[in-house]
């Protein structure tokens, strides 16, 4: 495994939308080992390919109730229960700031084989999919802050 550069909020690629994941070869696999070595290096929650320059629509979250999931191709199905908490980024460092969640989210997605997951996240669970899930639509959670 190895580690990628995590970019920064200045590079533009990390306001790119991301593209649908079809292939689910040994190559994606390699990439979500690298992201998720990437991710612990960085004592970070969730980590989104296009954090690393990757346009695909993945991420690596690390749950308190699952442990680490890997999402690919999400589709947010309810959402709901927000709430304002405090939010950093690994592309925004030393940058906080609230933002309103949901705090109940149930979430359909495709793991590294390709295969159809359903699941339901709590709280800051549900938290980290929505703000890895931003990622992947080009937003940033700086564009959502709380006045």
């Amino acid at each position: 495994m190895a580690r990628l550069t995590i970019i920064k909020q200045d590079n533009p690629l990390i306001r790119k939308t991301s593209k649908t994941v079809d292939d689910f070869s040994p190559r994606l696999h390699e990439i979500l080992d690298n992201m998720y070595e990437t991710l612990l290096h960085a004592n970070g929650m969730g980590l989104a390919a296009v954090q690393v320059g990757i346009l695909y629509r993945m991420a690596i979250i690390l749950t308190e109730e699952y442990g680490v999931i890997e999402i690919i191709n999400p589709i947010i199905k309810t959402a709901k229960n927000q709430r304002i908490d405090t939010e950093g980024c690994l592309s925004c460092p030393g940058i906080s700031g609230r933002v309103r969640r949901p705090h109940f989210l149930i979430l359909e997605y495709q793991d590294r084989n390709g295969a159809k997951q359903t699941r339901t996240f709590h709280n800051m669970d549900a938290v980290c999919c929505c703000h890895e899930i931003d990622h992947m639509n080009g937003i940033l959670f700086i564009d959502k802050l709380e006045k």
